[in-house]
């Protein structure tokens, strides 16, 4: 397991020993006291709740009334280290994420971006290996997201990348989940 510094809690800064620009707003998606992200019958799918409520915050489509018909993705691909995950972002997009660690206080990191439903497809048919799903991708983000259903969904960015060459390559698929370790320094 790969140990990095890193701390993250609600409404606190996120730091790793490597770079100290890592400052995290939460993003509450639900308004106080109730979760929503898996309260639109999220039950049965393949994707964890982490992911899920990283890439639904990032995503640019939000199903307006009046603007298409879009089909509804929730789709994993890969085992172990290599799987990814995807949800719908509109009728030519979709959102890509994976788990990438945890901390022991239960934030757990996700990275996500936006790719082509082409890229998509490519991925699911196998003629893109699951390690390059983030090389076509756009708006990648590193997110921090705390599982516990019985508290308000906070989506943490810790990151965003401009570019998927600036994705540290311990983020992405094929990698070792990683056991994030709490920095002392931001113990009181």
């Amino acid at each position: 397991m790969t140990e990095i510094d890193a701390s993250g809690s609600p409404g606190e800064e996120v730091s790793d020993s490597e770079s100290s620009e890592h400052v995290a707003p939460v993003t509450d998606l639900s308004g106080p006291g109730a979760s929503t992200p898996l309260e639109e019958d999220e039950s049965g799918h393949s994707v964890p709740p982490a992911p899920l409520w990283a890439m639904k915050d990032r995503r640019h489509f939000f199903g307006l009334p009046g603007h298409g018909d879009v089909l509804r993705m929730r789709e994993s691909v890969g085992l172990g280290d290599e799987t990814i995950y995807f949800i719908d972002d509109g009728n030519s997009h979709c959102m890509v994420g994976r788990r990438v660690g945890k901390t022991p206080d239960g934030c757990v990191y996700c990275l996500v971006g936006r790719i082509k439903i082409g890229e998509y497809e490519d991925i699911s048919d196998q003629t893109m290996r699951i390690a390059d799903a983030f090389s076509p991708a756009h708006d990648i983000s590193l997110c921090g997201v705390y599982e516990d259903e019985s508290w308000v969904s906070d989506v943490i960015l810790v990151e965003h990348y401009p570019h998927p060459a600036d994705v540290p390559a311990e983020y992405l698929p094929g990698s070792p989940f990683i056991e994030f370790t709490v920095d002392p320094s931001s113990e009181d």
